[in-house]
């Protein structure tokens, strides 16, 4: 008889990006290990990017999906279909954050524990799982373990408190988050993070925890994404070099262009042997900065695609460009697309914190060039360096033994150990 999982998620497809990615795979996989998934999430008004062939690949395996509405005063008030300037962007964040804690989605935590006690009440459940951010699903998860005496689980995608992305306009709402975390750590069965420099974060910050009781699953790749056919979009004997995403608040394309720039006025002739491809959103700002330079026939702008045309980029691309870049805390960031890049096996040129969560990642990886993020010449040099190896043939490949510690089923299967122990211990 299948184990039933309750899977607390706000962001869950049709949304897109790289919230959704971890706990979609998990998910699909779930089924695979006799585990039957239900998901209780929102009803998207509007948002940035919407990609319904993640949905349909839960749909076929009949994944039950329980949607709330969303009572998100960002969706009631702005239009989340645009993505708004850095400036306007922070602003708002700022705002959110001196108003609404733990973050601006609180307001869900009403119509999701309604539906939540509903379910609960007439079916058995054997875990609880919440992923977060935002960080009322864990509180929400909480309430549930509180009334229904349900083992949970907790998945940190991102630190809590202190963030790279976190604002605290008074000591007292960095110490009401503080207690809000200590809270539901208290209370969990077991603690997820996805980097060995989050879970020191978690120890460091509150000394109760043991390290026994957090658990490191890194995010990964599905190699099912990479199963394509498709015709070669690539400029005949141009090296492409591909950044997947989009760009917001510090991650900006801003030194990278720079460096194209100097690489270009030091060697005019690279200019036409060399293709800059963005699939994503790209910011207007950049891409007139690009015009005024007139470095246009270098740069392929091709905008926001599905997850399946995104993948089919990246196979088709020489090296991958990764950029992560925070004044708080980067260390602690090690985003879902680079072990999507990974996947691939490709090239990768990383402009990330040097003693970093993703440097340490890449080191093992093999197939990479670290750069700091705003090092305009090292980045200059990096693309020439990596230029130099495609004409000679001897641009590496990632590390293949190491790449597939990284496969989305087996990480799934690391998760249901979790499950499958804890319901052990209850018992």
């Amino acid at each position: 008889m299948s184990k039933k999982v309750l899977v607390i998620a706000y962001y869950f497809p049709p949304m897109a990006f790289s919230g959704v990615q971890r706990t979609t795979k998990f998910v699909k996989n779930m089924v695979y290990f006799d585990w039957q998934p239900t998901v209780l999430t929102i009803q998207p008004k509007s948002y940035y990017a919407f990609d319904t062939y993640l949905l349909e690949k839960l749909n076929q395996l009949n994944v039950r999906i329980i949607r709330t509405k969303s009572p998100d005063p960002t969706q009631r008030i702005f239009d989340q279909s645009k993505i708004r300037s850095d400036f306007i962007r922070k602003i708002l964040n700022r705002i959110s954050q001196t108003i609404f804690l733990p973050d601006n989605k609180i307001s869900w935590m009403r119509p999701a524990l309604k539906e939540a006690r509903k379910l609960l009440q007439k079916e058995s459940f054997d875990i609880i799982y919440a992923t977060a951010p935002p960080y009322t699903s864990f509180l929400i998860a909480n309430q549930l373990k509180k009334e229904f005496d349900i083992p949970i689980i907790l998945d940190y995608r991102d630190a809590w408190l202190d963030d790279v992305l976190s604002f605290y306009p008074t000591f007292i709402h960095r110490w009401i988050v503080k207690q809000m975390e200590k809270k539901v750590l208290y209370n969990s069965d077991k603690i997820i993070t996805y980097t060995r420099q989050i879970k020191e974060h978690l120890l460091k910050n509150y000394k109760f925890l043991s390290p026994n009781e957090i658990v490191i699953i890194p995010h990964g790749f599905d190699r099912e994404d990479f199963d394509l056919k498709f015709k070669s979009n690539k400029p005949f004997r141009k090296m492409r070099i591909t950044y997947s995403g989009i760009f917001y608040d510090e991650r900006t394309p801003k030194f990278f262009i720079e460096a194209v720039r100097r690489l270009f006025y030091e060697k005019p002739e690279l200019q036409n042997k060399i293709e800059f491809c963005f699939v994503g959103n790209f910011p207007k700002s950049q891409k007139k900065k690009i015009a005024k330079l007139k470095l246009l026939n270098a740069f392929n702008f091709i905008g926001y695609v599905d997850h399946q045309t995104s993948f089919q980029y990246l196979l088709d691309s020489d090296a991958l460009w990764l950029m992560i870049r925070h004044s708080k805390n980067p260390h602690l960031v090690a985003t879902g697309k680079l072990f999507e890049y990974m996947g691939t096996g490709k090239f990768i040129l990383a402009c990330v914190p040097e003693n970093g969560a993703a440097a340490q990642i890449l080191k093992k990886y093999k197939a990479y060039l670290i750069v700091e993020p705003e090092d305009v010449d090292g980045i200059k040099k990096a693309i020439y360096n990596i230029y130099e190896m495609y004409v000679s043939g001897e641009l590496p490949a990632g590390d293949i033994n190491y790449i597939e510690l990284f496969e989305s089923k087996k990480l799934t299967q690391d998760l249901i150990t979790i499950f499958q122990f804890q319901m052990r211990n209850e018992t």
